[in-house]
């Protein structure tokens, strides 16, 4: 773990700002199909978010342009991400980012309306570990999948990033997640229904994990 958080956390301060923007091919299309039903939850009305991962507040950003009526709070283990997160955005905007390891299931975060992983649960060692975390703090939990639980087996890779600057690249992990695998965890977390969302077209999926 401590290799990891180095690996996330080395990004020099201009690499930092604009790396995840662009990490993982993120679909656009998913991150609307993420705020769209964000809106059908919550009908309109304000809610509270918890963001799993978020480095350096691209997922915010986002739900900033679409208007998104949330209180954002961020959690990220790179030091250097959280920094980029937070020159990102102005202190009167209200979104906030907090240095924690979400992959501990006793994570001391605020109590919120929906947790979200975005694109992050495939980078997880342990994911049912910070999926524990997420049950304790929130009645629903949203999982936008880069890498959908389909697999017949449960992959670990070790895959190289470009730093930019450093050419070193570093460590991260990403996780091809088995069918048998996911559905452990969820009933590990007491999870009783799943609704997965998609695009015609893209790999992306979105999950809404529900415990009633």
């Amino acid at each position: 773990m401590s290799l990891l958080k180095d690996s996330w956390s080395a990004f020099p301060r201009e690499i930092a700002q604009v790396y995840l923007d662009g990490f993982g091919h993120p679909s656009l299309r998913s991150k609307a199909l993420v705020v769209s039903l964000l809106r059908e939850v919550f009908d309109s009305r304000r809610f509270r978010l918890a963001d799993f991962g978020c480095g350096n507040g691209q997922i915010c950003a986002f739900f900033r342009e679409q208007g998104l009526a949330c209180d954002y709070v961020g959690y990220d283990f790179s030091i250097s991400l959280l920094g980029a997160a937070r020159e990102r955005f102005a202190s009167d905007d209200g979104a906030r980012f907090i240095e924690a390891d979400i992959g501990d299931p006793q994570l001391a975060a605020e109590p919120c309306d929906v947790v979200l992983f975005s694109h992050v649960l495939e980078m997880l060692s342990s994911p049912e570990r910070s999926l524990m975390a997420a049950r304790r703090i929130a009645p629903l939990i949203m999982i936008r999948f880069f890498e959908p639980p389909v697999f017949e087996e449960d992959i670990v890779e070790v895959l190289q990033m470009n730093l930019g600057a450093d050419p070193t690249p570093a460590p991260y992990l990403r996780r091809k997640m088995s069918r048998d695998y996911y559905n452990m965890v969820l009933n590990k977390i007491g999870c009783r229904s799943v609704d997965v969302h998609q695009v015609d077209g893209d790999k992306d999926q979105v999950h809404l994990l529900r415990y009633t």
